[in-house]
């Protein structure tokens, strides 16, 4: 997973297609020794991960099975597809659940699964007060939400697997294990890089972008990067002034929260926010993470080396959900001299943040270490 991150990031085509083979056999190995050690176990499939299927599940990749085994295989998918419809919600329900749990950021964000849904109504912060008036007096007011309405087929999520036709044989708990395994982590990638860094050009808008009332989107760039602030200590008069940038929204409201969400990369965590947060208590132990306002790290490898992202994650909407016609697609010829099928999934959905006061983009390139501060002082007799 961390190579495969790491190779898709790099933008090299070659590096990426070469890790996400790697991958792909991994997976493929894992569920084969499954199989053989555990076929029938239900206990031991339940410690590997492996789920208990829904009836309408386990119908489901029966048909697919055979499907992919029959002389036409192409016309027996596009029936599956076209009188079973769309892949059981159950099964992208798993997929979403897994990753909330897995992926740290995900599961601190506003994350929605949508099901079919191609509209989506979100409250917009908008603050309205009553009137004081004469008790006998007419009502002047009527109180209403702002709601704000977001279209969910802005941006299409595709990602593909390719199954070797021997795993067709292993029975429809371990493709189901074998297909939500690849495509979970192939989604993951995707939407935490469009969550930290996407430009909101056919994809979502991320929390390092500059969103506000006076920018708009280049048609070929997308939107650009936030303006870093230089974060030099964690010392409580530099924190809070910068944390004090995300009390006050766009509409000119005020939030109140009481912690907030630090993102940067494993590298700088261990060489730049952990230095800084980490003290020698009395006992001689090392205590981390010690900041003066309540904030929790979040490690996410798409964070550029030097920055950090500081935040109010659950202000951050990301809808994602399937398509009514189906969210799986059957091809032949991609792999087709390998003996190997490919199946593809599409998702439909979008991301943003309310407005551009909910994250912070931060320099922490000359982030100080903690030290203990001690002051001499002269006492005159």
């Amino acid at each position: 997973m961390v190579a495969l991150q790491a190779a898709m990031k790099s933008g090299d085509e070659n590096a990426g297609k070469q890790a996400w083979e790697q991958f792909h056999e991994s997976v493929v190995e894992s569920v084969k020794n499954d199989y053989e050690m555990a076929a029938g176990d239900r206990a031991a499939l339940a410690q590997r991960g492996y789920r208990q299927l829904t009836g309408a599940e386990t119908e489901f990749y029966q048909k697919l099975i055979t499907a992919g085994k029959a002389a036409d295989p192409r016309q027996e998918f596009t029936s599956l597809i076209s009188t079973n419809g769309a892949m059981p919600e159950t099964i992208i329900e798993d997929v979403f659940r897994e990753l909330t749990q897995e992926h740290a950021l995900l599961s601190k964000i506003n994350f929605q699964d949508v099901k079919y849904l191609t509209r989506w109504i979100l409250n917009d912060h908008t603050k309205q007060t009553a009137v004081w008036g004469p008790i006998n007096g007419e009502i002047t007011k009527k109180l209403e939400s702002s709601f704000r309405e977001v279209s969910l087929t802005l941006y299409k999520l595709t990602a593909y697997t390719v199954i070797p036709k021997d795993m067709l044989d292993l029975g429809p708990t371990f493709l189901d294990n074998y297909i939500r395994t690849i495509l979970k982590e192939s989604i993951a990638i995707s939407l935490e890089k469009a969550i930290v860094d996407g430009n909101g050009l056919n994809c979502p808008i991320g929390l390092d972008r500059n969103i506000g009332k006076s920018t708009s989107m280049n048609p070929s760039s997308g939107y650009a990067k936030k303006t870093a602030v230089k974060l030099k200590s964690f010392e409580p008069k530099e924190y809070g002034n910068v944390i004090s940038q995300l009390v006050e929204t766009e509409n000119g409201g005020m939030r109140n929260f009481t912690s907030v969400t630090l993102i940067c990369n494993m590298k700088d965590y261990l060489q730049k926010i952990m230095p800084a947060t980490t003290v020698l208590n009395a006992a001689g132990a090392y205590t981390k993470d010690i900041f003066p306002f309540p904030t929790e790290v979040v490690i996410s490898n798409e964070v550029e080396t030097g920055e950090a992202i500081l935040c109010l994650p659950e202000e951050y909407f990301l809808g994602l959900g399937g398509n009514k016609e189906g969210v799986i697609e059957y091809d032949d010829s991609y792999k087709f001299i390998e003996d190997q099928r490919t199946y593809k999934i599409k998702l439909h959905g979008t991301g943003k943040a309310w407005d551009n006061t909910v994250a912070v983009l931060l320099d922490i390139s000359k982030l100080d270490p903690a030290y203990i501060t001690v002051r001499n002082e002269t006492v005159t007799a």
